[in-house]
Formats: C-alpha cells, sequence, structure tokens
C-alpha cells in the first residue's frame, strides 16, 4: 500500500495544537528518586515551571547533586524556591544513577512528587524519542527492513500515549511498561538510518493511531488485544505467526519453588496457601492461559487469571502465558513459548521475515492488518 500524505491526521492525534513540530513526547526517565545526580552541556535556562520564569541561565552545569529542600529543590549548593524545574539546554542533560550514565537531548522538568520524592522528565520531539529507543528494542545489527518496521511501531506507540496520556504528567516511561528508552546514550549509527528512512511515519486505522504493541516472540500466535487489555481493534488481532519458530524464546522451560511462588502472590495481595496444584482452567483462542486454578495442600482452590499471575511472579520469570504447567512435588515446571504479552508485531517474527526478503510495509501489514502507513509531522 502506498503511503498517504494526510494534511489533516494531526487533527486526529492532537485536537489542541496538532501534531505540529513543538508537539513533544514526555518521558519519565526517573520516578521516586530521593536524590540523582545531573549535568549540562553547553549553554542552559532553569525555569520555574510554577510561573515561567527563568531563574538561572549559565554556560554549562558541571555534575551536580539533586536534592528535595523543604523550600523546594536544590541542584548543587544552589537553592530554587519551587518544587517544578525545567531545564532547557541546546545540547544534552546527562543524568547519572545507580552508577548509571544516559544523556539526553531536549529538556529535562524535575518535580517533587506528592511523598517527596522526585519524578524526572525528558522533553524531546518524537523523532529523538524514537532514535533513543530502538537500540534497546532490537538489535543495532538487525535486518533494515526489521528495524524500519520497529522505527514505525515505535514511532506509532509513542503518539497513540501522548494522545492517551493528556492531562497527565508523562506520556511513557523509559521502561519495559512503555518502551525501553536510552536516550541520546542509546542512538546507534543504522538504527538511526531507519528513523531517518521512516520519519514521520505511523500506522492508523479508520483514521485514528493505533496502540501498535509489539513483543519479542509470539511462540507462533500473536494475542488479541481484547484480551490483554480490552482493547477491540482489527490490526491487533491474533494472527498466526510462523516466521517467530525457531527464532530465540520460541520455546523455554523454567522451574518454580511452589513456596517462593506463593510468597509472590500471598505479596500481591491474592491469598493462597502451600501449593499443591497449579491447572490451567481455560485458554485464550491463541492458546495463551486466560485462567489458572490454584490448589492449596489445605484443598482452598483460587482462579487467578493468566495475565494477573505472570505480573505478580513477574514478566521476566515467566516470559508469556503459553505454556503447560508440570507440578513436581514441592516445585513445578512451566514449559512455554514466546516472551512477552503477544500482541503486534512479533519482533523476532519480523527478523525473520525481513531475512525473507519482506519490506518493513510488508512486515506491518502482516502483523496489524488492515492498518495504513501515513505521515505525520513529528518534529
Amino acid at each position: 500500500m502506498k503511503k498517504i500524505l494526510l494534511i489533516i491526521l494531526s487533527l486526529l492525534l492532537i485536537p489542541s495544537t496538532g501534531m505540529a513540530r513543538d508537539a513533544l513526547i514526555r518521558v519519565a526517565v526517573l520516578k521516586d528518586a530521593e536524590t540523582f545526580v545531573i549535568s549540562v552541556r553547553g549553554a542552559y535556562e532553569i525555569i520555574d515551571l510554577n510561573d515561567g520564569e527563568i531563574i538561572q541561565t549559565g554556560r554549562r552545569l558541571k555534575r551536580s547533586q539533586v536534592k528535595r529542600h523543604t523550600s523546594g529543590l536544590t541542584i548543587g549548593k544552589q537553592l530554587f524556591m519551587t518544587g517544578k524545574l525545567r531545564i532547557i539546554t541546546q545540547k544534552d542533560i546527562t543524568i547519572y544513577s545507580k552508577r548509571k550514565r544516559k544523556q539526553y537531548r531536549g529538556a529535562l522538568d524535575i518535580r517533587v512528587q506528592p511523598d517527596g520524592k522526585l519524578l524526572a522528565i525528558n522533553r524531546l520531539d518524537v523523532e529523538s524519542y524514537v532514535r533513543g529507543v530502538l537500540y534497546h528494542e532490537i538489535s543495532d545489527r538487525w535486518p533494515m527492513e526489521a528495524t524500519k518496521a520497529q522505527a514505525v511501531a515505535t514511532r506509532t506507540y509513542a503518539l497513540y500515549k501522548m494522545e492517551e496520556s493528556r492531562g497527565k504528567l508523562f506520556d511513557v516511561t523509559s521502561d519495559i511498561y512503555s518502551q525501553v528508552y536510552g536516550g541520546k546514550s542509546a542512538e546507534r549509527f543504522r538504527t538511526d538510518i531507519a528513523a531517518n528512512y521512516t520519519e514521520g511515519e505511523v500506522m492508523i486505522y479508520q483514521g485514528k493511531i493505533i496502540p501498535a504493541f509489539f513483543h519479542s516472540n509470539s511462540g507462533g500466535h500473536t494475542e488479541d488485544a481484547n484480551q490483554v487489555w480490552g482493547i477491540n481493534s482489527p490490526p491487533l488481532r491474533g494472527v498466526e505467526s510462523p516466521f517467530s519458530r525457531g527464532m530465540p524464546h520460541y520455546t523455554w522451560t523454567r522451574n518454580y519453588q511452589s513456596r517462593e511462588i506463593q510468597q509472590k502472590l500471598n505479596d500481591g495481595g491474592i491469598s493462597v496457601g502451600m501449593i499443591k496444584d497449579i491447572k490451567v482452567a481455560e485458554r485464550t483462542a491463541s492458546g495463551r492461559v486466560r485462567d489458572l486454578i490454584i490448589e492449596a495442600r489445605d484443598g482452598k482452590k483460587t482462579r487467578i487469571s493468566g495475565k494477573k499471575f505472570r505480573d505478580v511472579v513477574g514478566p521476566n520469570l515467566i516470559k508469556s502465558n503459553m505454556y503447560e504447567v508440570r507440578m513436581k512435588g514441592y516445585y513445578f515446571d512451566l514449559v512455554g513459548r514466546g516472551w512477552g504479552h503477544g500482541v503486534g508485531m512479533c519482533q523476532w517474527g519480523a527478523h525473520s521475515m525481513a531475512r525473507k526478503r519482506y519490506n518493513y510495509e510488508e512486515i506491518l501489514n502482516y502483523y496489524y492488518p488492515g492498518m495504513e502507513i501515513v505521515r505525520a509531522d513529528t518534529r
């Protein structure tokens, strides 16, 4: 399908101002921080977000610790009598946190949360955001057509979240619960090529931006978004995914201590006794676990959704909801397929398709059937 130039697309995406050149995505790069350290390259301004006044300027900010103060915020030895600051620079801002050092383009908002902890939000244009995501979501050595497909999915998801999050403090986080974002530090030559080649391209269905979810490996069949998030959208219905077979994470097995899982469930607000048995009660059309029945040694049975069970135990401990349960006394194995929620584009499937000479538009049409690729102004 040929790309369609939609001048009015912006009216559908950002009702107030349109997808204009000043439309910025807001990424929460730090949440619930006690303190962190920043530095700024080049000239900068610090703005009080309460009234928009510039309260400090400089040519360069050396490494300085950010802390909450009873009267506001301190950066280094400087006290600012406000709990909401914005730092703007034409170069970049570096955050040092938990032995990590990351550079970010754009501006940085620093806010004191109601509980007294700190929130740091990176504000930048969507294209720079896409370049900061790609390397963390896929390898920069992947086939270019798969990388282009990821760039379009990443950009589409970003615009969807910007629309969904109007009125909130931020649009996305920088972790697996949105898209993994590493800022300027994550930009790479080949992923930048893919971002630049597809600049502005997003996916829509019936004139609306779609929530372009993606995951690592589908296990042979993607999941219907309605099963996971209650989103009824034709481009996000499950499809066969033979391209994922034989790729990394297609199959997996993991052993668990029943006592450890019992503790995680109890800590997560699901009261269960010593686990005797776990059975699959119901599956979705794609073969994923919809509900489990957990039987305790005292005979009590607890029904829990597969999604809730995976969320509580941990999405990295249970790679997907496509598995069989094999009890072994006080232990059990999960023998599964795939990694991730299973909705939308299978990344390893896209990798396989690209190696089979499918282009990025064909990959996206396969995993998001019925969508259209259009161009929006994202800078």
